[in-house]
């Protein structure tokens, strides 16, 4: 059974442990490899889907990842049509993707990624998972169903994505009370990491953040100052207008809520 942990100074990570960090955009290689992640960019993608999802994820690759060469499997004939005449650069193959010959024809031997975004849970899992037995070196799987999640990692997927994790926290930013810019929630309702702005009311401006008395459960992850980010110490002074991106359980919502509300109610 899997335990949801927010770490102390005295806690360890053990190997198979799933971890949430924050990490500058230009640090993002180099804390993957202190993870013991140093997977190249994936080159050759195969989507397994072709609807909205699949067909906008190709677009885009072919706009702004011109090095990427991109496949799409789309079981319906006329879809798989509509898709090809929107494409340029995308191979698309009309045919089952739990078909072995058509993963074969798709080249899924000589694939780094397979991403699979059809409207089907169980066809997005079993794909991922012969994509991965015929040679594929990761799989992104879509799931619908939340209960569906939490047996994804003993399975060998490496990265889940939900909608409805991601709809759900779009839904958060706007009805979080406080100076919240965005939330995002993780899985299994261990929390939330939220990105939120710093009042001059706030109790957390002013001193040192080994002197501010966090709520239990919240753990500061970053600042950004001036599109600057700063890696928080115990001497970190953060000032008023500093987005800080921060870790909270969910039972101590409510009281970072508080903390970055414009109102003194919180004193």
């Amino acid at each position: 059974m899997t335990a949801a942990i927010v770490p102390t100074a005295d806690d360890q990570m053990l190997p198979g442990d799933g971890v949430y960090f924050v990490v500058d955009t230009e640090q993002v290689s180099r804390a993957m490899a202190a993870f013991g992640h140093e997977e190249l960019e994936a080159r050759r993608l195969l989507i397994c889907g072709g609807g909205n999802v699949g067909l906008f994820l190709a677009e885009e690759i072919e706009r702004d990842y011109s090095w990427v060469n991109a496949k799409i499997v789309e079981a319906n004939e006329q879809r798989a049509g509509l898709v090809a005449s929107r494409l340029n650069r995308t191979i698309v193959i009309k045919g089952d993707v739990l078909d072995p010959e058509i993963l074969e024809e798709a080249g899924v031997a000589a694939t780094d990624t397979v991403v699979a975004v059809t409207n089907d849970d169980e066809t997005n899992i079993l794909a991922s998972l012969l994509a991965k037995r015929y040679g594929c070196q990761r799989a992104i799987t879509l799931i619908n169903k939340g209960s569906y999640e939490s047996l994804i990692p003993s399975l060998g997927i490496d990265v889940v994505v939900s909608p409805s994790n991601i709809t759900v926290s779009t839904i958060l930013q706007h009805v979080r009370r406080g100076r919240i810019h965005s939330v995002h929630t993780l899985r299994e309702g261990f929390g939330e990491i939220i990105e939120a702005e710093a009042q001059a009311t706030s109790p957390l401006v002013g001193k040192p953040l080994k002197d501010v008395n966090l709520p239990p459960g919240v753990l500061i992850g970053a600042l950004v100052r001036n599109d600057k980010v700063i890696s928080p110490r115990g001497s970190t002074v953060i000032q008023a207008k500093d987005r800080v991106v921060l870790f909270s359980s969910s039972e101590a919502i409510r009281k970072v809520e508080k903390l970055f509300s414009v109102s003194l109610e919180f004193f």
